[in-house]
């Protein structure tokens, strides 16, 4: 039995010397080889960007506001919509105005009947004078009295055109042509003259770009503005992405 088992530890010892032997004989394979590209390399001028984060906007915008007090009674536009030059906006209730108006109107014809009065009253008065048939006083009254019916017939013509403007101010319009904002006021809305915002309106050509430079990259570009490179090159080139 011992002979035997030395017999078969000694055949398994040569089998695994052997394996080890065929193992280490193996013929070693070349990694394929890998595909690469081939080019000349050339010289030639290229082109840098820098890129920076900006906001559009126009470069003419302005606000709306109320140049008179009353309650909003029209809205004449949709937000966002593109309206032109002189297009009514807003309306602000008239009713007001339109008989402070109406009663202005009224006192400048009573001003000009009693300048007509006074004016006849002085010829009358330099007729007799010129007969001497009244006192040089009356004459100077009547003269006085003349001058003071030009002096009211003025301020009264000067009322009716304020008041016409104020009648005329209670319909907005645009100011140019351009795109209208979204309305900060609604229908029934009281607005105060020169305070409240209605709107704001802006052109949509010329547009420009505001973005922002940190102090070196200021003086970079100076100095890059300051080298004539030859026509055609450019330092600042704008690309949009919505």
């Amino acid at each position: 039995m011992i002979n035997n088992y030395k017999l078969l530890v000694g055949a398994s010892v040569l089998s695994v010397l052997v394996s080890c032997g065929n193992k280490q004989q193996a013929p070693q394979t070349a990694p394929p080889a890998v595909a690469v590209s081939v080019m000349d390399v050339q010289a030639e001028n290229v082109s840098f960007y820098d890129e920076y984060p900006g906001t559009v906007v126009a470069m003419n915008q302005t606000e709306i506001r109320a140049q008179v007090t009353g309650y909003i009674t029209g809205i004449h536009f949709q937000d966002g919509a593109k309206v032109q030059k002189g297009q009514r906006l807003y309306s602000i209730d008239q009713q007001l105005y339109n008989a402070n108006y109406e009663q202005a109107v009224a006192n400048l014809k009573v001003q000009e009947t009693n300048l007509l009065k006074a004016q006849k009253d002085a010829d009358r008065y330099h007729e007799l004078d010129k007969k001497d048939a009244i006192a040089k006083q009356q004459v100077d009254y009547a003269d006085a009295a003349l001058e003071a019916a030009h002096k009211q017939v003025d301020a009264a013509r000067a009322n009716v055109n304020a008041l016409r403007a104020n009648l005329g101010f209670a319909n907005i319009a645009a100011p140019f042509s351009g795109t209208i904002g979204i309305s900060q006021v609604r229908l029934g809305t009281s607005v105060v003259a020169g305070q409240t915002i209605l709107n704001t309106i802006s052109t949509n050509d010329p547009m420009a770009v505001d973005f922002s430079l940190d102090q070196n990259e200021v003086f970079r570009f100076t100095s890059m503005l300051g080298k004539t490179t030859g026509a055609g090159d450019s330092t600042f080139c704008a690309e949009f992405w919505w």
